[in-house]
């Protein structure tokens, strides 16, 4: 079952290849799971029209309630941009299923990573998705792993931080 409505319905197709349990109503919370990523989310309509955006875009990017219902054209900035994000859309409608991902600073100081997917319903593109992260907390995630492996992230996560006495749970015991 894939929808909230209870009728009889084919598996999803991730239900099918064994990628989602198959009692999992994604429509249940997939609302829900969106806005509470912890990255940037923009869904756009095939024509680029926006249609939702979650709190954290709202937070950390040029997202506004103005906004739904725009063509995302209108509120580029740079001349560039229009033709690049023409270009990429071009790209999905040609076939192309694979993401495309960009580093960008559209606003001046912010440096932000960009992943654009194509959306598909029964094979049929109807939109895409844009998802963002911002490169300053990235890289400072990359530093603290760098410096300090896991113990850094484990002290934050773990009432009494994490204390490998016996060796057995190094990176290097399994492999990591």
């Amino acid at each position: 079952m894939s929808d909230n409505d209870g009728g009889d319905r084919a598996p999803l197709p991730e239900q099918a290849q064994g990628r989602a349990h198959s009692g999992w109503q994604p429509g249940l919370w997939a609302d829900r799971l969106i806005e509470q990523a912890g990255v940037g989310v923009t869904v756009l309509d095939r024509d680029g029209v926006v249609l939702y955006y979650n709190a954290w875009a709202a937070e950390h990017l040029d997202r506004k309630p103005e906004y739904i219902g725009e063509d995302v054209r209108r509120r580029h900035r740079r001349a560039v941009t229009n033709p690049r994000f023409d270009a990429m859309t071009a790209l999905f409608e040609n076939g192309r299923t694979e993401p495309v991902r960009y580093v960008a600073r559209p606003y001046g100081k912010t440096t932000i990573l960009v992943t654009v997917s194509p959306v598909r319903v029964g094979g049929e593109l109807v939109g895409f998705s844009q998802i963002v992260l911002l490169k300053d907390e990235v890289q400072e995630l990359c530093r603290r792993f760098d410096e300090s492996g896991r113990e850094s992230f484990e002290r934050e996560m773990l009432p009494h931080g994490w204390s490998d006495t016996d060796g057995s749970d190094t990176d290097e015991a399994r492999g990591d």
